[in-house]
C-alpha cells in the first residue's frame, strides 16, 4: 500500500477556490447560452413534455449504472479483486455523484478510495482499471460519432462536428499512447521515479495492464455497446417527450450522435459533469440541423434534468445512506 494515498471526499472539496471557479464558468456559459433564447419559449417547450417519456428516460439512465457497475466489476475481477454487483454499482454510483460536484474526474479518485476501504486495493492500481474503461468508452464513442456524423450529414459535415471527431480521436490516441508507453517501458520508468512515487506508478501500471486482459474484451465491449445504447434511449424519450406537441425532425442517426457528443464533451475536466459545455453542445448541433432553437434548448435542460440533476439528487441519498464515505 502506499501510505500518502489520500481519501477525497466530494463534500468537503465543494468549498474549494477550484471547485468554485469550476462552477462559475459553467455558470457563466449557461447564462451566454440561454440568455440568447427567449425565456419564456423554453419554458413553454418545457411545460409540453410528456412526464411519462421522462420518467422512461431517467429509468433508462439510472439502469445503466448498475450495467457500468457490472463492466467495472468485470475489470476488478482482471486485478484479482473478487467485488459484488452491488458493492461495485454502489462505488460507482458515489464516483458518478462527486464529479457532478467537483471538476477534473476527482470522482475517479474517489472512486479508487472507495475501493482501497472496500477490497484493500491500492488507488493507483484501482485507477488503472478506469483508465481502461475509459479507453473502451472513447473508442465506442469515436466509432459511433463517426458513423452517425455521416449518417446525419453526408460527405458535408460541418467543420465544428469535424472538430468535435478530432477531439474524441485525438482523446483516444493519446489513451492508447499511455497504455502503449506503460506496456513497453514500464520498468524502465519506474526506476527512474522517487521510491514513494515509483511504487505508485508501479501499482497503476498494474491495474493498467491486468485489467485490459484479452479474455474479456467481447464480455467488456458487449456492456460499453449496451450502456451507449441506454445513453442514446435517454436523448431518444426526452425528444419523444415533446413530439407530440412540437415539430421536431429528428431521426434516430441524430438523437445518437448528439446523445454521444454530449457524452464526450462532459468529459472535458473544466466543470463538474461538463455543466454548462453539454448543454452548449445539445443546443449547438440541433441548431445546426434546423431544429427550433427553443425547442433544441428545451430539449437540453430537459436532458440535463436527469442525467445532472437527477444524478445530484439520487447520488445524495445515496450518500448519505450509504456506509461508504
Amino acid at each position: 500500500m502506499v501510505n500518502n494515498e489520500q481519501p477525497v471526499s466530494p463534500i468537503q472539496r465543494l468549498a474549494e477556490p477550484r471547485t468554485l471557479l469550476s462552477f462559475a464558468v459553467a455558470l457563466f456559459v449557461l447564462y451566454f447560452l440561454f440568455s440568447r433564447i427567449e425565456f419564456e419559449r423554453i419554458i413553454e417547450v418545457i411545460l409540453t413534455a410528456r412526464p411519462d417519456y421522462i420518467i422512461a428516460a431517467a429509468a433508462v439512465y439510472f439502469g445503466s449504472l448498475p450495467v457500468r457497475g457490472e463492466r467495472w466489476r468485470l475489470l476488478l475481477n482482471n486485478i484479482g479483486i473478487k467485488a459484488g454487483l452491488k458493492d461495485a454499482s454502489e462505488i460507482f454510483m458515489l464516483s458518478w455523484f462527486a464529479n457532478t460536484l467537483v471538476p477534473a474526474k476527482m470522482g475517479d479518485i474517489y472512486r479508487g478510495y472507495l475501493a482501497k476501504k472496500a477490497w484493500g486495493v491500492p488507488i493507483s492500481r484501482c485507477l488503472g482499471t478506469v483508465y481502461v474503461e475509459r479507453i473502451y468508452d472513447v473508442l465506442l464513442l469515436v466509432i459511433l460519432m463517426g458513423v452517425s456524423s455521416i449518417m446525419v450529414f453526408g460527405t458535408e459535415i460541418p467543420h465544428a462536428i469535424r472538430l468535435s471527431l478530432s477531439f474524441g480521436f485525438t482523446i483516444l490516441v493519446i489513451l492508447v499512447s499511455v497504455v502503449v508507453g506503460f506496456s513497453s517501458g514500464k520498468t524502465a520508468i519506474a526506476r527512474r521515479l522517487p521510491a514513494r512515487i515509483e511504487q505508485i506508478f508501479t501499482h497503476f501500471a498494474e491495474g493498467l495492464h491486468e485489467s485490459a486482459d484479452r479474455g474479456s474484451v467481447f464480455l467488456i465491449s458487449s456492456y460499453t455497446i449496451v450502456i451507449w445504447g441506454m445513453e442514446t434511449a435517454r436523448l431518444y424519450f426526452v425528444v419523444a417527450s415533446l413530439s407530440s406537441v412540437h415539430t421536431i425532425s429528428i431521426g434516430l442517426s441524430l438523437i445518437i450522435f448528439v446523445a454521444l457528443s454530449a457524452a464526450l464533451v462532459s468529459a472535458l475536466p473544466i466543470t463538474p459533469s461538463g455543466l454548462g459545455a453539454v448543454e452548449f453542445a445539445i443546443v449547438g448541433v440541433f441548431v445546426l440541423v434546423g431544429v427550433d432553437v427553443g425547442v433544441a434548448a428545451g430539449i437540453a435542460l430537459l436532458d440535463r434534468a436527469v442525467s445532472y440533476w437527477g444524478l445530484v439528487v439520487v447520488g445524495a441519498i445515496v450518500y448519505v445512506v450509504s456506509g461508504r464515505k
